[in-house]
């Protein structure tokens, strides 16, 4: 793009039957032995804030998957991404529209799906002239490029990082929630007002590194959700088939750009 949640009983008695543990009242206990400790429960909302912060800007790769806005302006992001600048994933809109990307160092691949070449401020009726040329496969170039390098700097997890440490803390009142689970993940959520007047909910894993999970946006101008995941693991930025791909000279070239 160029736009920026009965059975436990009975799944204690099949353990009995595999001679793991007894089935009554002792499972319950035998239950609560096991969970998840929360390993923040003595810090303040604040604190947990502080600590969540500190993760995110200490991580090397995520994964992020944003949901957010509506209508035209809604943008859909679903990205793994780390600090050299490397990406894999898809970015897209609420209308349909969509790019495949993969970013190795200055080197990238976009796909754009028939829908992202028809959009008015890309391609308009040309597009579908576009959208054939390419039939499904990537535009090969580099950061340098003028048509791959906005979805491309959306690839630099450092810049991500360093934006979100230059914002000045407002000390909002946080409110902190009773421990849930996200997923297999127990969390603690943090409840806040969003920059525009909307409410916050950022979920923050209770064990292990504090790293933010998930933040979700009710009302305001941006409601939507981001999910963060797969951290510290490496970015697959494994080229497409050659097959697959159109170096940008000989599309610009054949496209009459």
């Amino acid at each position: 793009m160029t736009r920026k949640h009965g059975v436990l009983a009975a799944t204690a008695c099949v353990v009995a039957v595999l001679g793991l543990t007894g089935c009554g009242d002792d499972s319950k206990s035998d239950k609560a032995s096991q969970e998840p400790k929360n390993e923040l429960a003595d810090l303040s909302a604040q604190q947990i804030s502080d600590k969540a912060k500190e993760a995110l800007l200490g991580a090397t790769s995520l994964r992020m998957k944003m949901d957010q806005g509506t209508g035209a302006e809604s943008l859909k992001i679903n990205l793994a991404l780390d600090k050299k600048g490397n990406c894999n994933g898809t970015i897209g809109d609420g209308q349909g529209a969509s790019s495949e990307l993969i970013k190795a160092d200055t080197k990238v691949w976009m796909k754009p799906n028939a829908k992202f070449w028809t959009q008015p401020d890309v391609g308009g009726k040309e597009g579908e002239a576009a959208a054939e040329l390419l039939k499904d496969r990537y535009i090969h170039g580099t950061t340098d490029d003028e048509m791959l390098k906005d979805n491309a700097d959306m690839c630099n997890l450092s810049a991500m990082q360093a934006s979100i440490k230059s914002d000045s803390d407002t000390k909002d009142k946080l409110t902190k929630g009773e421990p849930t689970k996200l997923g297999s993940q127990l969390v603690v959520p943090l409840t806040g007002p969003s920059d525009d007047g909307g409410k916050q909910t950022m979920y923050v894993a209770a064990t292990g590194k504090p790293y933010p999970l998930k933040i979700s946006v009710v009302g305001g101008k941006e409601p939507g959700t981001v999910e963060l995941n797969d951290y510290e693991k490496p970015v697959d930025t494994t080229p497409p088939p050659a097959s697959e791909v159109i170096d940008i000279a000989k599309f610009e070239e054949e496209f009459g750009k």
